[in-house]
């Protein structure tokens, strides 16, 4: 062989892998944030491409570590972080990166879209409104909400749970894309959470889509993360509702500790 053409393939080679390795941090840099938790004194938050960062108060972060599988949604157990892949599967994770698989799938319709700790039970929801939960990871429970509630809620698409020690929220959107929260204290009846809000002298109905929620233990509020960069806070009192505009773009999760707030 030549030897201009061994020097061509190398270059070639070169830049091939070169346009590899750009072209994966690209798309590793497209990866999004899709759901946040308390964890000890600051946060743990969650990217679609199944990266974890622990974070301090203010939201830095200072560990980092990659599951084998994409992330839809975070809770927090203990220690322990328990991370839910669009299939079902189910890593519980620690900080000093070790890690074991609860559950390898869940067979139901649409894909996982969050998960919660909840009265010593662990609760998955689906896109499509299907509610598995387990104390022990080997029986499950399923509550399909969509079909429990045809005919009296519209079909409803959840984008996210939460859980405080008392009572449990579900977040989505109506066939309409009107916004819909639903609240239980045990996760067998709903009932579904009015979200009017004051601006100024008039009263105004959420039209922005919950993508993410969180909860403050220090005040007892849920908080739906939103598009156009809106958070719309809920207290106890339903007839107290309140919307912030944070950001110019969609946010995906919210998340307090100790007073603080983040969001992304």
């Amino acid at each position: 062989m030549f030897p201009e053409r061994k020097n061509f393939e190398r270059l070639f080679l070169t830049i091939l892998l070169l346009w590899s390795g750009a072209v994966f941090s690209f798309f590793s840099a497209q990866a999004e944030t899709v759901d946040i938790k308390p964890y000890d004194d600051g946060f743990v938050i969650a990217r679609s491409d199944g990266m974890l960062f622990f974070t301090d108060i203010e939201g830095t972060a200072a560990d980092s570590i990659k599951i084998r599988s994409e992330i839809a949604g975070i809770a927090v157990s203990g220690s322990d972080v328990l991370a839910v892949a669009p299939d079902g599967r189910v890593t519980s994770v620690e900080r000093d990166g070790k890690s074991r698989i609860l559950c390898r799938s869940l067979n139901v319709s649409g894909s996982m879209e969050g998960i919660a700790c909840f009265d010593g039970k662990v609760f998955i929801l689906s896109s499509q409104g299907i509610l598995m939960s387990t104390s022990d990871w080997r029986s499950f429970t399923t509550f399909d909400f969509n079909s429990t509630y045809s005919g009296y809620y519209e079909y409803v698409r959840f984008t996210s749970i939460c859980a405080s020690d008392n009572v449990i929220f579900l977040a989505g959107v109506f066939d309409d894309g009107m916004p819909a929260v639903f609240t239980s204290a045990a996760g067998n009846i709903w009932s579904e959470r009015i979200l009017y809000y004051n601006e100024g002298r008039n009263v105004l109905m959420l039209e922005q889509q919950p993508l993410g929620i969180g909860y403050d233990p220090r005040t007892d509020v849920f908080v739906l993360a939103c598009t156009d960069g809106c958070l719309f806070f809920m207290p106890g009192c339903s007839n107290c509702n309140y919307i912030e505009r944070k950001a110019m773009h969609d946010l995906n999760a919210v998340a307090f500790n100790s007073g603080r707030l983040i969001f992304r």
